[in-house]
């Protein structure tokens, strides 16, 4: 992957994946996207956006999607390349962030769950709210960066098959169960480290 902060081979996603018992992964990297196939392991593609008004990650897209455009444009961009829009760590202090709420396009899912995030007591909890309010599906994910991480939170599909557009169709249409979990201290501090030896 193209991102400094990714230290996950694309060639071990296969083995990791079916170490923690699932069938596929997103793969979101930042600002660039998903190029990558497998042939035993569903990879979704898609991208995580650096908008102006925060993160937002466009699910089934492969193209090069343009940075610092507003939150609402980001959104629609990815609508009209045929994917779909999530929000994902909302209300997280640490990380740049959506507020749903502020929206005028509306996004089709919201990650209520993030395992990464700190403070998660707090941010799960508006995220779920947000959700509600807004009757958004609800989504999980690791957001791992380091191989050790995958699967700590992640979301089951109720898809018609493992095609891509089948999968983004059932997530659109909220046929989806988040799964909670948090990533521990000495994984946080892996990837910390990992981070800094780049620097």
């Amino acid at each position: 992957m193209n991102s400094r902060d990714a230290f996950t081979r694309p060639s071990d996603l296969g083995s990791f994946c079916r170490q923690r018992g699932l069938d596929g992964i997103a793969l979101t990297d930042h600002n660039s996207p998903c190029l990558e196939r497998s042939g035993e392991t569903i990879i979704l593609p898609g991208t995580e956006i650096s908008s102006s008004g925060g993160h937002i990650i466009g699910l089934g897209i492969s193209a090069q999607m343009k940075r610092g455009l507003s939150a609402d444009q980001t959104i629609a961009d990815i609508h009209q390349l045929g994917g779909i829009a999530i929000i994902p760590h909302p209300y997280d202090m640490f990380r740049s962030s959506v507020r749903p709420e502020l929206l005028n396009v509306r996004p089709d899912a919201i990650e209520v769950y993030n395992a990464s995030s700190m403070l998660h007591s707090i941010t799960w909890k508006k995220a779920l709210g947000s959700a509600r309010d807004m009757g958004l599906p609800m989504v999980a994910g690791s957001d791992s960066h380091i191989p050790q991480t995958i699967g700590t939170a992640f979301t089951i599909v109720e898809s018609a098959s493992s095609e891509t557009e089948d999968i983004i169709a059932a997530i659109k249409n909220g046929l989806v169960t988040p799964v909670p979990g948090t990533i521990g201290v000495s994984h946080r501090l892996r990837k910390f480290l990992l981070q800094a030896s780049r620097r």
